[in-house]
């Protein structure tokens, strides 16, 4: 399945109002980015990036959902510090503190393998989760090379311009759309190594616990992210009961910001047979 629509003009300013809160996980603050009025959907950004690269969906799904987009611990604005075991835990603490009973997922990178972790230990909230280019190597064997042990020296000597810069031209960051490279830019010079410098790890989701994933899954990602991740997306869909996926047209590993009316619409497809939106 694919989908296109990917604009070069500049991105237009998010109309949509936008609330912020925090929310206390035990060891320091995450902070929530909130817009939109109907059924919730907890949004997981991707490494080195914050929940300001959702900007793109705001306009289009906040139309018919409650969009949550926490600050990550360890990224952006989040006080808590860096670990990755303990972020399926966080996002248990965000939907209690807002009162959710059930809610969508939807993650990218590393926030779709926070997302699948969630939906392994918590799965019973989770109404349907979306993974876009997530990194499955219990799935199918690893290909692809970051040298985070290179990033890690450059965070320890203080020389972060080094390691943005170097991360910048990796394929995983390749943004083709000039009317987001901005923002990227922007969220990139933010980001700050904190994780480099507390390195945590997930387990992974053992195949056999993904197998046995109850509620509806979109695997997908970019229709030009890596091989292996695109490989990783379609074993995904075709091994969860209830799964499928999807490769966005015009876009890389981050489809939402590469072609976002590609990536809203195979979103938003998704969720109203999933859940039933505001109208």
């Amino acid at each position: 399945m694919g989908a296109s629509g990917m604009t070069d003009a500049p991105m237009p300013p998010v109309a949509r109002a936008i609330w912020h809160g925090e929310v206390d996980v035990g060891d320091g603050i995450v902070p929530v980015a909130l817009a939109g009025d109907g059924p919730p959907l907890i949004m997981l950004h991707g490494w080195t990036l914050d929940w300001r690269m959702w900007q793109p969906q705001i306009d289009a799904l906040a139309q018919h959902f409650q969009l949550v987009m926490p600050d990550r611990r360890g990224f952006g604005m989040s006080t808590a510090p860096p670990d990755l075991s303990r972020e399926a835990d966080d996002v248990e603490r965000i939907a209690d503190f807002l009162g959710l009973e059930r809610y969508a997922l939807l993650g990218l990178s590393q926030g779709a393998a926070v997302a699948l972790d969630c939906a392994h230990k918590h799965g019973w909230r989770i109404n349907c989760l979306i993974a876009s280019g997530a990194p499955l190597p219990a799935l199918v064997e690893r290909d692809e090379v970051i040298d985070i042990a290179r990033y890690e020296a450059w965070a320890r000597d203080g020389d972060l311009a080094a390691m943005r810069t170097d991360w910048s031209h990796h394929e995983l960051m390749r943004h083709d759309n000039p009317a987001t490279s901005a923002l990227v830019e922007q969220i990139l010079g933010d980001y700050a190594g904190r994780d480099l410098l507390s390195p945590s790890a997930l387990p992974g989701v053992p195949r056999d616990a993904l197998a046995h994933l109850p509620m509806p899954l979109l695997a997908m990602t970019g229709a030009s992210d890596s091989v292996w991740r695109r490989d990783c997306a379609r074993a995904l869909g075709d091994l969860v009961p209830r799964g499928r996926s999807a490769l966005i047209e015009g876009a890389g590993h981050m489809a939402n910001l590469d072609n976002p009316a590609g990536f809203n619409e195979v979103v938003g497809e998704f969720l109203h047979k999933c859940i039933r939106p505001k109208t």
